[in-house]
């Protein structure tokens, strides 16, 4: 396979795993308000899960569309690839889409760890998702899933151009229920210098409750 292949399936196991059978909340309260102890009438109501943009996108190829959305500059190119790919096209992928798929697939897997770990299940699922990835592939997921989690160390990672787009498959890979997970966003938003309407805006398009009053 190749790593934007690997990111494929992780991004579309990830979000089944995180989203499958779980409706979405409603989008128009601050959900960091209310799950950081803010206004408690903004909180998406209880037992309704609120994030996972999976429900939301109609169908997988409007991930890629998604990303081209977002990014910049020679980065949108990287959805069209994705979005083939998602839908079962054959694709030729450089190495430079190549490097922009590793730090998206950390992306996903570093806001998976945000409310506490990936367990062993869901590891053994994931890695059973991608089994014709190759050896090299498979070590750099496993690393990704069982290394601790350093926002501020990926942050640093991101190529200038991939902020919005990184922020984007973040989203996508948590169900946006937990005060950790509020918590993490937040701070990736900070760090990726993404305004609070920026994210916001970001959350609309995948119907995910916004972040910010």
């Amino acid at each position: 396979m190749s790593m934007l292949g690997t990111l494929g399936k992780i991004a579309v196991g990830v979000m089944v795993a995180r989203t499958v059978g779980k409706a979405m909340g409603g989008g128009s309260g601050s959900l960091l308000g209310g799950l950081l102890g803010g206004d408690k009438g903004n909180a998406p109501s209880q037992g309704t899960p609120s994030g996972g943009a999976l429900g939301n996108l109609g169908n997988l190829g409007n991930v890629g569309n998604l990303i081209n959305s977002f990014g910049k500059g020679d980065q949108g190119g990287l959805g069209d690839v994705l979005g083939n790919l998602l839908q079962g096209k054959e694709v030729q992928a450089g190495p430079s889409e190549e490097e922009k798929a590793k730090v998206l697939l950390y992306a996903m897997l570093n806001a998976a760890k945000a409310d506490g770990q990936i367990d062993a299940d869901e590891q053994k699922k994931l890695l059973d998702h991608i089994g014709d990835a190759t050896p090299e592939e498979i070590e750099i997921v496993k690393e990704a899933m069982n290394s601790p989690l350093d926002v501020e160390a990926f942050i640093k990672s991101v190529p200038e151009g991939m902020e919005e787009q990184v922020y984007l498959m973040s989203l996508m890979a948590i169900e946006l229920d937990d005060q950790k997970e509020a918590e993490y966003l937040d701070t990736l938003a900070r760090g990726l210098g993404i305004s609070q309407d920026q994210a916001n805006l970001i959350h609309q398009k995948v119907g995910a409750p916004v972040l910010y009053s």
